[in-house]
């Protein structure tokens, strides 16, 4: 009986990626999402509810911004694609068990703040320098009155689970000002442990939230984004009209359908890329990179962060993965109407022997074996490790001489420099689309 139970086990394993990478240590990340409505949110929309299984999600909020100051709700824009999920979730479930159901998602929808006098007074963009890190505060949250979507931010933030809330803010943040400001002033012995805990990515400032934030409430972990205006958003990637027509509006269900645009145009998708639970631990600290963008630290912020270059490109730290990423999202639109497992593509499964955080000395020889990853439909598999140097704070190259192996070998130089050194292994299937799975491997040369 064990010898049967074992081959099931394993069996699964392989079959089911995200089986599998339950068995690490890396968390999936608990999200809460603000959407304005805007179209482009829509196509994002889209996208977001095929990686659900991927992350925790806590809420989804509904609110304004400068650009869409009535906000949407009163539109059934999500309901139908909701709707829609719910159509094609008897199929997304047999390529993932993680799937939430569209009830289950229901339950965790909410509008926030959509008030429009709320921004009369909020100078936009194209104007001066407000609403950037620095901008001067133009409004005050204190009169506001509390809606569903802050009060449901004030719930989840009090919880005692103590792991990081990532709010993302598609549009603008207003409804997280107030629920930060009803926790300071109505929880004041928790507002410091409840605070902590959040990370807000903002696609841009798209309200005075942002400054209002980084003033009142500097505990909070702000990502500013605006490399995402050129890699992501309107009238870049307009060569994937093909696409869009054949992989994502045709022959792919009814949420596909849905899909508003003629061109991949998501300006508001690197702040969920950033919650991929996909190995390169991208949400563990801005400073890491991966398909959502690479942050460094702001001067004179306490924990405010805008976007990283690497190898001297501001947009490279998204630009990089571009590909990478639409090959899954068409990978997740075919789960949308593959009714058996077989016939769909899936990401490579690693298995990884080691730790993944590595406390390492000059001139040590490093051994990292990833033998034993399969690919779940059987198609050949490539290797590529390569140290992301941007990503660390160790001061040089390692020398890496086989890195299309399953297993690496390298020798961290002798010269005593120190700091941490990330190493990604990139898993490639020949799959249709190919699919990558990644593993990040942290050392702190000490």
């Amino acid at each position: 009986m064990y010898g049967i139970l074992t081959k099931i086990l394993f069996f699964l394993l392989v079959l089911s990626p995200s089986l599998s990478m339950a068995q690490g240590k890396e968390k999936k990340a608990r999200v809460i999402v603000m959407t304005d409505g805007e179209v482009d949110d829509h196509s994002s929309m889209v996208r977001f509810l095929l990686y659900t299984c991927d992350i925790d999600l806590l809420a989804i909020i509904e609110t304004n911004s400068c650009y869409q100051k009535n906000g949407h709700s009163k539109e059934d824009w999500y309901e139908k694609q909701l709707a829609a999920y719910e159509k094609v979730y008897p199929n997304l479930k047999k390529h993932n068990p993680d799937y939430p159901t569209a009830d289950e998602i229901r339950k965790k929808s909410f509008v926030g703040d959509e008030d429009i006098n709320h921004l009369i007074d909020v100078t936009s963009r194209a104007e001066r320098d407000a609403q950037k890190p620095g901008g001067k505060v133009q409004y005050m949250p204190d009169a506001w009155p509390n809606t569903p979507g802050s009060d449901k931010i004030v719930e989840i933030l009090l919880d005692k689970n103590p792991d990081p809330v990532i709010i993302q803010a598609w549009g603008g943040g207003n409804t997280a000002s107030k629920a930060f400001y009803k926790l300071k002033t109505e929880y004041p012995n928790e507002y410091d442990r409840a605070i902590s805990k959040v990370t807000m990515y903002n696609i841009w400032y798209q309200d005075d939230a942002g400054n209002y934030i980084e003033t009142y409430h500097p505990k909070v972990t702000m990502l500013y984004s605006d490399s995402f205006n050129k890699t992501w958003a309107y009238r870049i990637q307009t060569d994937t009209k093909d696409f869009v027509i054949n992989q994502v509006k045709t022959n792919h269900g009814p949420l596909g359908a849905l899909y508003p645009q003629t061109y991949i145009s998501e300006g508001d998708s690197p702040s969920y890329f950033y919650t991929m639970y996909n190995g390169l631990r991208n949400y563990e600290h801005p400073s890491y990179g991966g398909w959502g963008g690479r942050f460094v630290k702001l001067p004179n912020f306490p924990k405010g962060y805008t976007d990283a270059s690497d190898d001297g490109d501001i947009l490279k730290s998204m630009s990089r993965w571009v590909k990478q990423v639409n090959n899954d999202f068409e990978a997740r639109l075919d789960w949308c109407v593959a009714e058996k497992y077989s016939d769909a593509n899936h990401a490579p499964v690693i298995k990884f022997t080691g730790k993944t955080n590595i406390t390492a000395k000059p001139g040590q020889k490093i051994k990292l074996n990833a033998k034993g990853t399969k690919d779940p439909d059987g198609n050949k598999l490539s290797y590529k490790w390569w140290q992301y140097k941007d990503a660390g704070t160790y001061d040089g190259l390692v020398s890496i001489s086989n890195a299309s192996a399953e297993k690496l070998s390298f020798n961290i130089p002798s010269d005593n420099k120190k700091g941490t050194l990330h190493v990604i292994l990139e898993v490639r299937d020949n799959g249709k689309p190919e699919l990558v799975s990644y593993k990040r491997i942290i050392l702190d040369v000490k």
